[in-house]
């Protein structure tokens, strides 16, 4: 089989863990499950594990954008991914931010009750750039704010699980 190449998207939780210093957080990152996820992306522990050097240094970008109430009140964020606007000029502008890193072999399973359930995740620990970034803080802060998240991925072999 060709081996091809796609995009999964799906939620992160960011827990920050201490503050480094005046400009970076450790964070811990609660990347995906063992196994079926809520996006329907099924993966074995076996090819995350075989994956893992793949996330070393990888970059956490981001675009946060604000959720508001009726009266037009800022009342938490979102977090988008690989966003564009469009200039005055009519040109694409990326709007997406490095917020930060993976850190090196930060990678750990932990099991985490999720909807009444418990479900193993892998999680990994990232620095995060919240004193550049100080809406970054408040988001991470926040239990309310979910993460977009998206992995590239090269698939060697799928198929739909029966139960789907």
């Amino acid at each position: 089989m060709e081996k091809k190449y796609t995009s999964i998207q799906s939620f992160a939780r960011i827990k920050p863990i201490e503050k480094v210093n005046d400009e970076f957080a450790l964070c811990k990152v609660y990347v995906q499950s063992v196994g079926k996820n809520r996006n329907y992306s099924y993966m074995s522990k076996e090819n995350i594990e075989k994956a893992l050097p793949t996330l070393n240094y990888a970059p956490v970008v981001g675009h946060l954008i604000p959720k508001y109430d009726d009266n037009g009140n800022v009342v938490g964020h979102y977090m988008g991914s690989h966003d564009y606007e469009i200039t005055p000029e009519m040109e694409l502008k990326a709007v997406t931010v490095p917020y930060g890193v993976v850190i090196e072999d930060s990678f750990e399973f932990e099991t985490v009750n999720e909807f009444g359930k418990d479900e193993e995740y892998l999680t990994c620990r990232c620095y995060l750039w919240e004193g550049r970034y100080p809406e970054l803080a408040d988001a991470i802060y926040d239990e309310n704010t979910c993460f977009n998240q998206s992995m590239e991925v090269s698939v060697d072999e799928f198929r739909p699980l029966e139960e789907d």
